[in-house]
């Protein structure tokens, strides 16, 4: 074989490793972005773990228009796992509402109460049993002071 022939077989040969890596790569990243769309309370989670204090016996919030930090305590996580609720229906994401449904309501008022001395205003359903909640006694404008998990009663802001 010549020298032009092998070098046409190791171009053809390099040219065809680079297609399938990159076909490779771009379903890669397509199954990503999928995933992706059904992770928001994936991303709840990690907005959560960065603002948890070490500190998990008390609970405290530091108010300030930019940034509220919260740890839940261990009598809040004690009781709402008993405030699950199975609401069969859901409402529309972004519903707005005063007062949702359930029985975990009532459990994350009293603890958010408790807790924050805040009372919610009204509540937006965020999708996968989030709610996002505004209070009266702390403006955070467009910003939610806590988002609430229905099945859980577990909050964070």
């Amino acid at each position: 074989m010549n020298k032009k022939k092998l070098r046409w077989l190791y171009g053809l040969g390099a040219l065809i490793v680079i297609v399938l890596a990159a076909s490779f790569i771009i379903k890669a990243v397509n199954g990503h972005q999928k995933s992706n769309t059904s992770s928001s309370s994936a991303k709840v989670e990690q907005t959560s773990s960065k603002k948890k204090t070490s500190n998990s016996s008390t609970s405290s919030v530091s108010s300030s228009s930019s940034s509220q930090v919260q740890a839940t305590s261990s009598t809040n996580q004690q009781t709402s796992s008993s405030a699950q609720s199975s609401s069969s229906t859901q409402p529309a994401v972004g519903t707005v509402t005063t007062r949702p449904q359930g029985a975990w309501v009532t459990t994350f008022e009293h603890n958010l109460y408790n807790g924050y001395k805040v009372t919610p205003n009204y509540y937006k359903y965020y999708g996968n049993g989030l709610w996002e909640v505004w209070v009266n006694e702390i403006n955070t404008n467009d910003y939610p002071y806590v988002t609430v998990n229905q099945y859980t009663g577990n909050f964070h802001g």
